[in-house]
């Protein structure tokens, strides 16, 4: 299978529908630097999160000067919209996670660590915001109503039109 040898993908979408999954997949199998965007101190690179803070295009040419295939996961807040727009204008592609929400509810009260009032907010402001066919996105049916995660390699071939 032939990746791209430079890329800058965005993984986000609605919550526990696999994205850090897919994220890690990419860095383990095809050598992707993983940014997760809430935890920056894991980062390939944690000193850019002070560019990441101030300046998304300066922040995008810096990952691109680093690295050559590059995965950020971000399930980024409605309010943060611009700054997405901001990466899709130094060609970074988004990649909507979606699935089925009663699934995804229950696989992020399974991994715990966070309130599910949490879930229920994100997922609510979403909705409301019209996300994913409000935005320029592709679209990956990663949770099926029966629960069944999509298999990487499936979404590989979605992602990369391999």
């Amino acid at each position: 299978m032939e990746l791209p040898e430079q890329i800058v993908i965005l993984v986000s979408g609605i919550p526990a529908t696999g994205k850090t999954a897919f994220a890690r997949h990419l860095a383990r199998e095809h050598g992707f630097a993983h940014y997760d965007m809430e935890r920056p101190q894991g980062w390939p690179r944690p000193e850019l999160h002070r560019i990441w803070d101030t300046d998304r295009g300066a922040f995008v040419a810096q990952i691109r000067k680093n690295h050559g295939r590059v995965v950020l996961d971000w399930g980024f807040p409605i309010c943060c919209l611009s700054w997405v727009k901001q990466l899709q204008d130094q060609g970074v592609r988004l990649i909507w996670f979606d699935g089925n929400i009663d699934r995804a509810r229950e696989a992020f009260e399974e991994r715990g660590g966070s309130d599910v009032k949490y879930f229920d907010k994100q997922v609510k402001e979403i909705q409301q915001a019209g996300y994913p066919s409000s935005i320029e996105c592709l679209v990956i049916p990663a949770l099926s109503a029966a629960g069944a995660f999509l298999h990487q390699r499936k979404i590989e071939r979605m992602v990369f039109q391999l």
